[in-house]
């Protein structure tokens, strides 16, 4: 581990290590939490603490952070945060649960956001596991969000079995929870849209269909180290970090859930409270990807197979996305991996690392750009119900749900 912590730290940037202290001897659990102007990390804190014990210990890294150019009012809350936890450190620290506190309030302008921020506390967190001589689990967590009583136990759970890299637990908007009727709507539209497009990616066939909620992340320390760790990106550091893992094998859903906040916020370009805040401004609409992107989707993925052995002009690639995949070098690509690859296993392999994340969402977007717009988002959520129904698989239980809420919350307003 100590090899592989000096290979990370010579190859990619990191700060020198925060902590001194040496882990507990039966460290099970790491917990990385960034934290930027928030007004109740302490309840995060005590959410964990609320949490059914592992048979180990826990440890909880908050990374406090703020720009160079940071303004008062942040430096201000930031204190005030930083002020709670101390408190909490020195009163509510329970024998199982470990709170290290970072302050990192000069960090680059440019580089500052959601990715550095997440980085810094998952490097920590790296050295945590290196100093215990372990390869235990980094779960990613945010300042504002509750999570369920099985969270640790979970975790301490599925990280037990080896062969497990890379981890996401459920997460579900508690709407209820939220005062603002129009917010209300907000989530519950947005957390629909999100599951629909996962569920339509996976019907389509795409291998790596599941979500990317960075805080409900979970990596294995070698696999973090390895990959390059955490990306400085300003936003959707989560989606990029979790496709970059994906296709190394190793991952599985984890049976507990994270209850991310219903709030806005401008701090990053998308995501849950971007989303929010152009709902709450009227930019934003009951609308999302229609089910024919996914069907287009579907028939050139199912036909991935024949690459191996036809050529791409031979193989009836939907019309729709043949500009696209010429932009991509498609037919380049193709030659390449035939070339380089013995088996159908091999080459299916080089092709999925390829057809990544960021490129089917490329092509998602093409799609929806060029011939098939957004629908309203209770028509495709109907619709993707009944092409599940029809194939005899199983259905985000949530999309029936939300579908519900969304009405009921719609009759409100």
């Amino acid at each position: 581990m100590e090899k592989m912590l000096c290979t990370y730290e010579g190859r990619f940037e990191t700060k020198p290590a925060y902590f001194n202290q040496k882990p507990p001897d039966n460290l099970c659990l790491v917990i990385a939490i960034p934290c930027y102007k928030e007004p109740d990390v302490i309840s995060t804190l005590n959410s964990l603490r609320a949490c059914v014990p592992p048979s180990g210990d826990v440890e909880v890294i908050v990374a406090v952070n703020a720009p160079e150019s940071a303004s008062e009012e942040v430096l201000k809350a930031n204190k005030e945060s930083l002020r709670q936890l101390e408190h909490w450190k020195k009163f509510n620290s329970s024998s199982h649960l470990h709170l290290l506190i970072m302050g990192e309030e000069r960090l680059p302008d440019k580089t500052a956001g959601a990715g550095l921020a997440r980085k810094l506390a998952m490097d920590e967190g790296l050295r945590r596991w290196v100093q215990a001589g372990e390869d235990g689990p980094i779960l990613c967590l945010d300042s504002d969000c509750l999570v369920s009583s099985n969270y640790l136990v979970a975790a301490e759970k599925v990280f037990s079995q080896k062969q497990v890299k890379l981890a996401h637990f459920q997460f579900s908007h508690n709407w209820r929870h939220e005062s603002d009727p129009l917010l209300q709507k907000g989530i519950v539209a947005y957390e629909l849209h999100l599951r629909c497009f996962i569920q339509g990616l996976k019907w389509a066939g795409y291998p790596f269909a599941v979500h990317t909620v960075g805080s409900c992340m979970a990596v294995r320390a070698s696999s973090y180290a390895r990959s390059g760790g955490m990306n400085k990106r300003k936003a959707g550091e989560d989606f990029y970090f979790m496709h970059k893992l994906l296709p190394l094998g190793g991952y599985v859903d984890l049976p507990a859930t994270v209850f991310p906040s219903c709030r806005i916020s401008d701090r990053v370009p998308f995501g849950t409270g971007r989303a929010q805040l152009e709902w709450k401004s009227g930019q934003r609409d009951l609308q999302t990807y229609s089910m024919e992107v996914f069907q287009v989707l579907k028939v050139f993925f199912d036909r991935v197979e024949e690459l191996f052995q036809q050529d791409c002009e031979q193989l009836q690639i939907p019309a729709s996305l043949q500009n696209p995949l010429e932009r991509l070098s498609f037919g380049q690509r193709i030659r390449q991996f035939r070339k380089e690859s013995k088996t159908h296993v091999v080459f299916a392999k080089k092709f999925w690392s390829w057809m990544d994340g960021f490129m089917v969402l490329k092509l998602v977007h093409h799609l929806r750009d060029h011939g098939f717009p957004n629908q309203p988002i209770l028509k495709v959520s109907e619709e993707l119900i009944r092409h599940y129904q029809a194939i005899s698989e199983s259905l985000d239980p949530e999309i029936k749900q939300l579908r519900e809420d969304l009405i009921l919350v719609n009759t409100r307003s």
